[in-house]
């Protein structure tokens, strides 16, 4: 056959654009939807794509999707706020009239689009207005709910950058330099966090979220006396208003001060005064933490409905990660047997979820572990490149995975240890090695090399020269 005459399909994304806007017109939209998110895929670049879907995201019902994809696209490319146009656009389709005109108005101001700021005046029925009042009134509100959206998501470093993208005026707002701060604070970067803070109390000592993000600040730096002084006013301080009182509130629950949180908290949920993600978060810890089990149960399910949140960060599977913590530092850290600790440290990496570990007494124990278990915990935590650790990790990450026992891993991490210090030339994968070794030493089973390497997809040959290594270092 003639390769001219060959009929391939492009491989851009214009023909599942083109199918996706046909269904739309149909008003088909989830399937459009997929069929848009195909394009995308193909060329995440295309600016139209990207409107489009999320456009349909918001049509098929998942206007907070569309919205965090939007957001996601506007840090991609630079914090380019033609994005603003799409974020009122969705919020239309979605009749959230306070986010839609806010956006678009912004949109307006920065494009002098006129013609999208007559059809935000048909579709809200805008009264009369002062024009940079609401500018300004936009300039606050997006500021903060992007910020915000970027920080509760974990990209505290976009959150930041975003804040230095805005103009230097709304920059130097208390609001923003205390955002800003604690951005800062989340990133360790404490002093520069503490000149902002300490600024912003010199210049109104009744601040609260300054008061409240300082006292953070001390607990990180370990900085005692002032964290103790600084904790004995927020616990004494009746916060003046709403706002107020929910920062000084979370901020009481990060440090487990549980029983003054709760009290802080719950009359703002009682009286419906602010209903988001942070306070249900907090009041869901801090009412289990006081044996408020049902309640907190109750305030989790309830914060999915303003974002998705895996089930290992609730209270209880903390609590049950926590007391899995200790049960490692009591069995394996604490060991006289170094090869225990190695094994120790493994089953900490898989500490979910993993900032458990932060401030736990495991650290002040590695300190006086030795070269190799100090090497294997740069490996875990400090992104440490080493063959010899890799092996040693990705051969016991294939024995966690077939449920292998301590004594096997054991077993194997004494195998790893006697062919490192042997004159042969040690090349082979953990993951190979770790089967090598459960074939030689522990196959209850009586599977063949053959039946390991096809369940396994392992290459036959590479397992065949494992078992020969480890059989000749025996």
């Amino acid at each position: 056959m003639n390769e001219n005459n060959i009929i391939s399909l492009q491989s851009d994304g214009r023909i599942y654009y083109m199918q996706a806007m046909k269904k739309k017109h149909a008003g088909m939209f989830s399937e459009a939807r997929e069929l848009m998110l195909r394009a995308h895929e193909l060329e995440p670049q295309n600016r139209e794509y990207i409107s489009e879907l999320a456009y349909l995201m918001s049509s098929s019902g998942q206007t907070e999707a569309a919205e965090q994809f939007l957001i996601d696209m506007f840090v991609r490319d630079n914090f380019d706020t033609t994005y603003y146009y799409d974020l009122s656009e969705v919020n239309i389709i979605d009749e959230e009239p306070n986010k839609a005109l806010l956006f678009g108005m912004k949109y307006v101001d920065l494009y002098d689009d006129t013609e999208f700021y007559d059809e935000l005046f048909e579709i809200f029925e805008i009264a009369e207005f002062d024009y940079d009042e609401i500018i300004e009134e936009a300039d606050e509100f997006i500021g903060m709910f992007i910020f915000q959206t970027l920080f509760m998501n974990g990209n505290i470093e976009a959150s930041l950058d975003f804040l230095y993208s805005l103009d230097i005026e709304i920059q130097e707002t208390r609001a923003y330099r205390n955002q800003k701060a604690m951005a800062l604070l989340f990133l360790n970067k404490f002093e520069e966090a503490q000149v902002i803070l300490e600024t912003l109390l010199e210049e109104d000592q009744t601040d609260m979220t300054a008061l409240s993000h300082l006292t953070l600040l001390y607990f990180y730096t370990g900085n005692m006396e002032q964290y103790t002084r600084f904790l004995r006013k927020l616990e004494v301080v009746e916060p003046l208003d709403e706002d107020a009182r929910l920062k000084v509130g979370l901020v009481l629950n990060f440090l487990n001060k549980s029983e003054m949180s709760y009290k802080l908290l719950y009359p703002l949920y009682k009286k419906k005064v602010i209903i988001n993600f942070q306070l249900l978060h907090a009041l869901a810890q801090s009412s289990f933490n006081i044996g408020k089990e049902k309640e907190s149960r109750q305030y989790w399910e309830e914060l999915q409905k303003f974002q998705q949140l895996d089930e290992m960060h609730s209270p209880w599977k903390r609590r049950d990660a926590r007391e899995e913590l200790n049960r490692i530092i009591d069995v394996y850290l604490q060991s006289d047997d170094a090869d225990m600790r190695v094994l120790g440290l493994f089953k900490s990496s898989l500490i979910a979820p993993s900032d458990i570990i932060l401030g736990s007494p495991m650290w002040d124990l590695i300190d006086g572990f030795g070269t190799r278990e100090k090497l294997y915990t740069a490996y875990l935590y400090n992104q440490l490149q080493m063959s010899k650790i890799d092996r040693l990790h990705d051969g016991l990450v294939t024995l966690e995975a077939i449920d292998a026992t301590d004594a096997e891993m054991l077993g194997f991490i004494d195998l790893i240890r006697n062919l490192e210090g042997s004159k042969n030339e040690l090349k082979h994968e953990g993951e190979t090695l770790a089967f090598a070794y459960m074939y030689i030493y522990h196959n209850t089973d009586g599977d063949s090399l053959l039946d390991i390497s096809k369940t396994n997809n392992v290459y036959m040959k590479q397992l065949e020269e494992a078992v020969r290594l480890i059989k000749q270092n025996e």
